[in-house]
């Protein structure tokens, strides 16, 4: 059987910084895990210890699992649509001169799978999945997706990305929203953003904002901080190892281990490792406080 590795899990949830400024703010990805590590931040709160997480093709997949989430009446279709819409605003960014950052990006379609995955020795994708019957990591009331990221922890390289969508907590809206719910196209935007190698940001307005106000929409377009990240995280110069966009191994539109399954092998130490990022709403307790940590 095709095995999961996830060596390092470390899910970052921070803190909103009441003195955060409009000044430049966003953090790079590093594959450092502070419950087992000592890590290093800086200043804003981004880490300085691990690698920088990285593509190490010029392209990179995605795959929308094909359900959708009949629980928030959202068809594949319109899924799909503000996906490719979300990767559309990081990848127009003028990163100088018209460029935008060096990164291609390739659509495989509707896949089965939706089990957050990677496997070191057979087919995988890179899925964005809704979770309908569960919330299956801590704080499913504030937590609204997480990404995992699969990375070689010699190197940084990335291997594999999936994005889970909490749609069994959270009411999600496809076409605008009320007082109360949340624009998927916002949640989307963002989680691309650490899907492209971005972690949060402290900048106000910013897209990579480690939480979501509900009935907001603004987070769906990116702004100046994000622009900056995206295009130091995938500069256009950038040098890469392939020019290929199928994932490593080959790809599969099936899970290799069963959604009920949830053992998980842990990577031989200094080989794989793994990163949960995610957007987190805040619910009207923690609005209420001062400095609410997320």
């Amino acid at each position: 059987m095709r095995a999961r590795h996830r060596a390092l899990s470390v899910a970052l949830s921070l803190a909103v910084l009441a003195s955060a400024s409009g000044a430049a703010a966003f953090c790079q990805t590093r594959g450092c895990n502070d419950r087992t590590q000592d890590c290093e931040y800086d200043e804003d709160g981004c880490l300085l210890s691990g690698h920088l997480l990285h593509w190490g093709s010029s392209c990179i997949s995605f795959d929308v699992q094909q359900d959708g989430s009949a629980l928030r009446g959202i068809s594949y279709d319109a899924a799909h649509d503000a996906i490719r819409a979300g990767f559309a605003e990081w990848l127009n960014a003028d990163c100088g001169n018209g460029v935008g950052p060096g990164i291609k990006i390739s659509d495989f379609g509707p896949v089965e799978c939706r089990t957050a995955e990677y496997n070191q020795d057979s087919p995988n994708a890179n899925v964005f999945m809704f979770r309908d019957e569960g919330w299956p990591y801590e704080n499913a009331i504030d937590t609204l997706a997480l990404t995992t990221l699969i990375f070689n922890a010699d190197t940084g390289e990335i291997y594999d990305a999936d994005v889970e969508v909490n749609t069994f907590e959270s009411a999600m809206t496809i076409d605008g929203t009320s007082h109360g719910d949340i624009d998927f196209p916002s949640v989307i935007t963002h989680e691309i953003g650490h899907f492209l190698g971005l972690s949060h940001s402290n900048a106000l307005g910013a897209t990579m904002r480690p939480s979501y106000a509900p009935g907001n929409t603004a987070m769906a377009s990116i702004e100046s901080d994000d622009v900056e990240g995206i295009c130091t995280a995938l500069s256009p110069n950038r040098e890469t190892s392939t020019n290929s966009c199928e994932p490593r191994h080959g790809f599969s539109t099936e899970c290799a281990v069963p959604e009920s399954d949830c053992q998980m092998a842990p990577g031989s130490p200094g080989g794989i490792g793994s990163l949960l990022l995610g957007l987190l709403g805040l619910s009207s307790m923690l609005r209420r406080r001062k400095t609410p940590r997320l």
